[in-house]
């Protein structure tokens, strides 16, 4: 990841990788429930190409996540946040649970031999559950959006390079 190679970065800069965090993130959720819900009532193998969408976006969750975990493992201890310091002190905490709802998610929807209503009703609300793991991190993306054009040159940047490590696969 590009954002790693930096040698700190700053608090405009860490809440600029939030907003990248949070915005991927919701983007990967939503992405997955869409594609599930285009799957109800198919049998595994039915609908190739909304399966293939949804398996990129459910492990693209996780794979945001996983790049998260890293951005908070390299530059976390070295933050001092004047506001919303729990996005670092509860970031591990939240990061296990998020991973430990959605690989219980996949794993109900591997083991399942079609997508019944009630499969795809589990996993959109285990996708609404993670989401909701991070509500701290969306309130200080809101928070900040709130500025718009005045919000500080670093910050639009590195959310901008965090974005483009968030999409990379």
């Amino acid at each position: 990841m590009r954002i790693t190679r930096f040698p700190n970065i700053t608090e405009p800069q860490f809440y600029g990788c939030v907003a990248a965090f949070v915005d991927s993130l919701s983007g990967e959720l939503n992405a997955a429930t869409a594609a599930l819900r285009r799957l109800t009532g198919r049998n595994k193998g039915g609908a190739f190409a909304f399966e293939m969408t949804f398996d990129t976006h459910r492990y693209g969750a996780l794979i945001v996540i996983d790049r998260w975990s890293t951005l908070i493992g390299a530059f976390g201890p070295h933050l001092m946040l004047p506001r919303r310091r729990d996005i670092i002190d509860r970031a591990t905490e939240r990061i296990r649970a998020a991973e430990e709802i959605l690989t219980r998610a996949n794993a109900l929807v591997d083991a399942a031999p079609a997508y019944t209503e009630e499969l795809v009703e589990a996993c959109a609300i285990a996708f609404q559950s993670v989401a909701a793991v991070f509500d701290e991190e969306r309130a200080e993306t809101e928070q900040s959006a709130k500025l718009g054009p005045m919000l500080a040159e670093d910050y639009r940047d590195a959310r901008r390079i965090f974005l483009e490590d968030l999409a990379a696969r």
